[in-house]
Parts: structure tokens; C-alpha cells; sequence
């Protein structure tokens, strides 16, 4: 599955993550460095941020978690002479997560969502309510509209 080129990111990610990829899979991929990394590697190293962590419903949000390892793909230290890299990228995630928690109201999966959606029963709820179309697409938005400013 090939993104198209002629999507902004933010597009790409709505399209990922309507495609059932999850919301971490969906910010990371879009946003990535595609001369470094392909598609089908980024989906694979983003997938256990997902639904919180590893769909436990517990930890970051995962559109928050694709957008922080976007940040530090572009932005990370890489090598011991690339010292002032780190700190550059933790005033970037740091930002990130302040704009992210006030737009959204929380970081944590579980309360934007307001449910954990680590059981199969819980599942199944936010399901049947449509969290993930709702919640979790504006999470995803929310993220890709401060990569966009900030990256």
C-alpha cells in the first residue's frame, strides 16, 4: 500500500489510519523521513505504540507516540558529534506534548478516549460508540497539525 505524493502528511496519516492502520502507525509513516525509511518499515516499527501501548490502553496516545518518533527521526541524535540534536529534540517533544495535552485535553490513551480499551469487552464498546472515528481521528489530526507547525 503506497501513499500517494500529492497528499499533504496529514492527509496521508486520516487515509492510514482509515485504512485500519493504527494511530501510531498512521502519524509515523506520514511523517517520516521516506528517503531513510519505506512505508512498510515504519508501519512495522510504529505498530506497538498503537492503542496506547501495545493496545493496552495504558501510556501515550498513540498519534502522540508516532508524532514524538517522527520528531526524533528528523531531529534525533545520531551520532557522538551531534551533541546539541538531543536537546534540540526534547524541546520539540516537549513542545509537542504541551499543545498536544491542551488541544486534547490529556496525552494518555485512555482518557481521550474515556474508555481503556485494553479488554476485548472495552473494545468492543469503543467500538460500538465510535471512539476510534471520532477521538482517536482527532488525535491523529491534532498531532499532524503540530508536526506540521513544528517540524
Amino acid at each position: 500500500m503506497r501513499l500517494n505524493d500529492l497528499m499533504t502528511r496529514k492527509e496521508q496519516a486520516i487515509e492510514l489510519f482509515k485504512r485500519q492502520f493504527n494511530c501510531s502507525q498512521a502519524v509515523f509513516t506520514a511523517y517520516r523521513q521516506k528517503d531513510v525509511l519505506s512505508e512498510q518499515d515504519a508501519l512495522k516499527l510504529s505498530t506497538i505504540f498503537g492503542a496506547g501501548v501495545a493496545c493496552t490502553g495504558n501510556g501515550p496516545c498513540g498519534a502522540l507516540s508516532g508524532a514524538l518518533m517522527a520528531i526524533s527521526m528528523q531531529h534525533g541524535r545520531g551520532d557522538l558529534e551531534s551533541v546539541e540534536a538531543k536537546g534540540k529534540t526534547y524541546v520539540l517533544g516537549q513542545q509537542l506534548l504541551a499543545e498536544f495535552k491542551e488541544r486534547m485535553g490529556a496525552s494518555a490513551c485512555e482518557v481521550i478516549i474515556g474508555i481503556n480499551i485494553g479488554t476485548p469487552e472495552n473494545l468492543a464498546t469503543a467500538r460500538e460508540q465510535k471512539l476510534f472515528e471520532t477521538r482517536c481521528v482527532d488525535a491523529v489530526k491534532t498531532a499532524c497539525d503540530i508536526l506540521d507547525k513544528i517540524l
